[in-house]
């Protein structure tokens, strides 16, 4: 059987570095939060399609007061069955449970003889393993991932149909997969070609249904736009993940909102968007959305790795993750002592109590030396709630790598910003565009596109 590996960390290499002394300096005045838009990119270009931009209600997974995942509803087949999948920013695939599945809990189960429009095609067997604890916020000692078949259906969301498009469909989940809220997994990852099996590129070729929607001209253009915030009414789940009706208390609202092919205006200040660059270089090389990271401060101190590093954008993610143990340990020192290793796979914490005192806002400064743009982790985000079988001790937000996070082109430190991150600003926003007329692009010839981002901050 052949296999193949989705790695949250699958970006990064390498071997760890020193940590050196940081030195004080000047604090930067972070964006204000729900106030200005921020935009991530080289530059704004025509729209292809003819489409509208549709908008997906997102609805979210707690645990306790936690949240931790936002996702929202899509349907396979003629006719329709219904799922909930995380709109995820580090995939490219579709993943969801077949009927056959033993291990997938109470999540609905896709049942391929129930579709007029599905076939058994192509059929290639592969094994996925997550390298990250992916919605969740512990590791585990389980391998995390699933056994899937690739078969085709139509896919669509909000009126918007992919025909002949090609989807994971399991028939075993890993613990992390059965026990979260979401059905399942929807990718939005940079590339739209890929392959199944690198080993037989021709014959394991596709395309990830959001670009089967840009290409088909059914949005108007290829960027996205989430909103983690809610409309105020209470729309979420409780973490129990069980069957119909699950992420919502009943009133009908929202947790958030999904923009694809545009962005919906009424989330953000007209004329306030702030303009940074994505790593074009790294985000197309790895297939995941990659941003430069000049530095990262707390209470005046530059952290050690943060300067001239990089991050993964990981809606798939529901923590930060540091590029190693000793940036994880620095910059929990700067908040308390208190705040210790509370196992041997990346979890830190402290007495909740103290946690919820010592957390410290974090100020990020991504994007490069002409075009950046400072963006803060706020405090009230340190604390993810109770930590497993330590009574009375919460988990930090800030995890460690699985492994030494570097990227595989300089070597540069590697973050990873998940939800947390994403959750300060009411829209982020991420595109590729194709180069034309004034829009500036280096080596235009061997990349052909423009990668553009938008991070958007916006008033209620």
């Amino acid at each position: 059987m052949k296999s193949a590996r989705i790695s949250w960390l699958a970006l990064f290499m390498g071997l760890a570095m020193g940590m050196a002394k940081p030195q004080p300096e000047a604090e930067l005045e972070p964006i204000p939060q729900h106030l200005a838009p921020l935009q991530l990119g080289r530059g704004l270009g025509k729209h292809q399609g003819h489409g509208r931009p549709l908008n997906i209600d997102l609805s979210v997974w707690r645990r306790g007061d936690t949240e931790l995942q936002w996702y929202g509803e899509i349907t396979i087949g003629t006719p329709p069955q219904k799922f909930n999948v995380i709109f995820d920013t580090a995939a490219n695939m579709m993943l969801i449970g077949h009927k056959n599945c033993t291990t997938c809990g109470n999540h609905p189960l896709y049942d391929e003889t129930k579709s007029s429009t599905s076939s058994l095609l192509p059929g290639h067997r592969l094994q996925m393993t997550f390298g990250s604890q992916g919605g969740g916020t512990t590791s585990s000692d389980e391998v995390q991932g699933a056994n899937c078949t690739v078969m085709t259906d139509t896919v669509s969301m909000a009126g918007r149909a992919a025909s002949a498009a090609e989807l994971l469909v399991c028939d075993t989940y890993s613990s992390g997969l059965r026990e979260q809220d979401p059905d399942g997994i929807f990718g939005i990852g940079s590339v739209g070609d890929m392959v199944w099996d690198p080993f037989r590129p021709n014959e394991t070729y596709y395309k990830s249904i959001y670009w089967i929607l840009v290409d088909s001209g059914q949005i108007p253009g290829p960027e996205f736009s989430f909103s983690f915030i809610s409309d105020g009414r209470g729309r979420g789940g409780n973490g129990k993940g069980k069957g119909k009706g699950k992420g919502s208390n009943g009133h009908g609202s929202r947790a958030g909102v999904l923009t694809l092919g545009g962005t919906d205006p009424s989330q953000y200040i007209a004329g306030t968007l702030r303009k940074i660059p994505v790593n074009w270089e790294l985000s197309s090389s790895r297939q995941r959305w990659v941003v430069d990271v000049i530095g990262a401060r707390i209470d005046g101190f530059t952290l050690t790795n943060s300067t001239d590093a990089v991050t993964l954008v990981d809606t798939g993610t529901a923590t930060i993750i540091t590029p190693d143990r000793n940036t994880t340990e620095e910059l929990y020192a700067r908040m308390s002592a208190s705040i210790v290793p509370l196992d041997d796979r990346g979890s830190w914490g402290a007495p909740c109590d103290e946690l919820d005192r010592a957390a410290r806002d974090i100020v990020f400064t991504v994007g490069n030396a002409t075009q950046h743009a400072n963006v803060v982790v706020k405090k009230e985000y340190v604390n993810v709630g109770p930590f497993p079988g330590r009574l009375g001790y919460c988990q930090g937000v800030y995890t460690d790598p699985e492994r030494v996070a570097r990227e595989p082109i300089r070597g540069r430190p590697a973050w990873i910003f998940g939800t947390p991150w994403l959750r300060s600003y009411y829209t982020l926003t991420m595109t590729m565009i194709e180069n034309g007329g004034n829009v500036p692009q280096r080596d235009a010839s061997s990349i052909g596109v423009t990668a553009v981002m938008y991070c958007t901050v916006a008033a209620f």
